[in-house]
């Protein structure tokens, strides 16, 4: 899948589950693929509001089995790392949680 039909997809997902983004946010969906390769298994879809470097306001768009890899938010020049915050909007989502023991869904 190229990019621009990625963006697309992404776009009418947003638009299935009543999210309304503007043109311009149409067109500046960021496509997520970490350098590997395989869009369709292992990326994600992204429109930004907001992205500092302790905030991000962001609708992440997953497509059906594709996943997003493990990450962390590490401390930034003495500060906490960076909060992230998740509300499912449409479909479900399997979040692995580090301590938790349990897929919180």
């Amino acid at each position: 899948m190229t990019e621009a039909e990625a963006r697309e997809r992404a776009a009418a997902m947003l638009d299935a589950a009543g999210i309304v983004v503007t043109p311009r946010e149409r067109e500046q969906i960021e496509i997520a693929d970490f350098g590997l390769g395989r869009l369709d298994e292992i990326g994600l879809q992204i429109v930004v509001y907001v992205n500092t470097d302790r905030v991000c306001a962001k609708e992440l768009v997953l497509f059906p089995h594709q996943s997003c890899p493990e990450h962390r938010h590490p401390p930034f020049e003495g500060e906490p790392g960076k909060e992230e915050t998740f509300r499912v909007r449409y479909g479900i989502v399997h979040l692995h949680v580090e301590g938790a023991g349990d897929i919180v869904r």
